[in-house]
């Protein structure tokens, strides 16, 4: 097989932190741990430079349509939406807050670590750093719209089994029929073994109702509902 040949391309010093394509292929984010990143269009692979103050990129998804990128940052609750002003190739592109509310005053947490947009731009997972005793650990999942600037509503919290679980990973299935699907994968403290358990397990949305065992769902109104939860592995370490 022919390896093929790679052209390298190279914007400043520092370390890499995080590489996203867009859904169309049009555009490429790249960020360093220096709190710069970069803009990218395909086509000539032109970039352009941009900077945070709220610390360095923790995270970035793309939106469907891949008109837009929503970005975390370290030291920030709020994300940035760059929003794309015209087609590619141009980088014409607006940077906007996106504020979540509440991860500030239900959690108490002062950055988001984690997020995932579902294939339909309709569902957004987040998850953030500490938070006090009741929130700590769990997963915010907010309801999205985009018209075409994007507004958020919060739905509710996920939480994983045991106590002070903690996800490590989480990911939307993009082409799930039925509706949003969200894969999780974390550890949480057990009683009856060893310190941790690790699980995954697969939470399905539709309309605001969340079907799929043995872990708790906590409401905007702090209400707690039990709910089936499928696990796909349940390993004692």
């Amino acid at each position: 097989m022919d390896p093929g040949l790679g052209t390298p391309i190279r914007r400043g010093l520092g370390g890499i932190s995080i590489l996203k394509w867009s859904p169309t292929g049009d555009f490429f984010f790249s960020s360093k741990f220096d709190g710069t990143f970069y803009l990218w269009e395909t086509n000539t692979w032109t970039s352009e430079p941009w900077s945070s103050s709220s610390g360095f990129v923790t995270g970035a998804t793309w939106d469907p349509d891949g008109h837009m990128v929503l970005i975390a940052f370290s030291k920030s609750s709020t994300l940035g939406s760059v929003h794309f002003a015209s087609k590619p190739p141009s980088l014409d592109a607006h940077l906007l807050p996106v504020d979540f509310p509440e991860i500030t005053s239900l959690t108490g947490s002062q950055g988001i670590e984690k997020m995932a947009w579902d294939g339909t731009g309709e569902r957004l997972a987040l998850s953030y750093k500490d938070g006090d005793e009741l929130y700590k650990g769990l997963i915010a999942v907010y309801d999205v719209k985009r018209n075409p600037l994007i507004s958020v509503s919060l739905i509710g919290f996920i939480r994983g089994p045991g106590e002070n679980p903690k996800p490590l990973a989480f990911s939307f299935h993009d082409k799930f029929k039925q509706g949003p699907l969200l894969s999780v994968h974390g550890v949480g403290a057990v009683a009856f073994a060893a310190p941790t358990l690790s699980f995954s397990a697969l939470m399905f949305f539709h309309k605001q109702v969340l079907f799929a065992g043995r872990s708790s769902w906590i409401s905007a109104t702090d209400r707690s509902f039990r709910v089936r939860l499928e696990f796909l592995t349940a390993n004692e370490e």
